[in-house]
């Protein structure tokens, strides 16, 4: 599907052209949505992404009916509280990498909460180049929906799910 270093790179450039508000709508591709995500989530917060990403083999019907929809919302409510609705084109800059090490210099020497976010995210960003548990996470999204759009394979049901099914009946 997707190379991780090309969609991470995308993601950038989309948040340059329209912010990490703007970006967040029903046509955000899954593995771009899956960054911002991925970018946004906090430990120990009421959902588990890892483990939403685990039970992918088991109920892969999840990333279309709900996980995509659920993270749209998670993101949006996440930026909003964030306060990162409305970034400056300066801000914008220092996501992408764009600023010159001077105006870096000078968003890390300003103790404003907002810039300390974006430092923050910024390093998220870098570090998710790197990181292996962002690689499996990854590269489990891309396998899933390649799964889901092929006209070649049929999604057979998990013995979880056919119990869960029974149980619910």
């Amino acid at each position: 599907m997707s190379n991780k270093s090309d969609t991470i790179s995308s993601v950038i450039s989309q948040i340059r052209k329209s912010g990490l508000y703007g970006l967040l709508n029903t046509d955000v591709n899954l593995p771009d949505l899956f960054v911002l995500r991925y970018l946004l989530d906090q430990p120990n917060d009421i959902v588990n992404l890892q483990k939403d990403i685990e039970d992918l083999p088991f109920f892969p019907d999840r990333l279309n009916a709900s996980y995509q929809d659920e993270w749209i919302i998670f993101c949006k409510k996440k930026v909003s509280r964030l306060g990162l609705k409305d970034l400056s084109q300066t801000d914008l800059a220092f996501l992408a990498d764009e600023l010159e090490e001077i105006n870096a210099c000078d968003m890390l020497n300003n103790e404003n909460q907002r810039e300390e976010t974006l430092i923050k995210l910024k390093e998220r960003l870098q570090c998710m180049r790197t990181n292996d548990s962002f690689d499996k996470q990854f590269a489990q999204i891309c396998l899933i929906q390649k799964v889901l759009l092929s006209k070649d394979v049929a999604v057979l049901k998990s013995e979880q799910q056919r119990k869960i099914e029974r149980f619910i009946e």
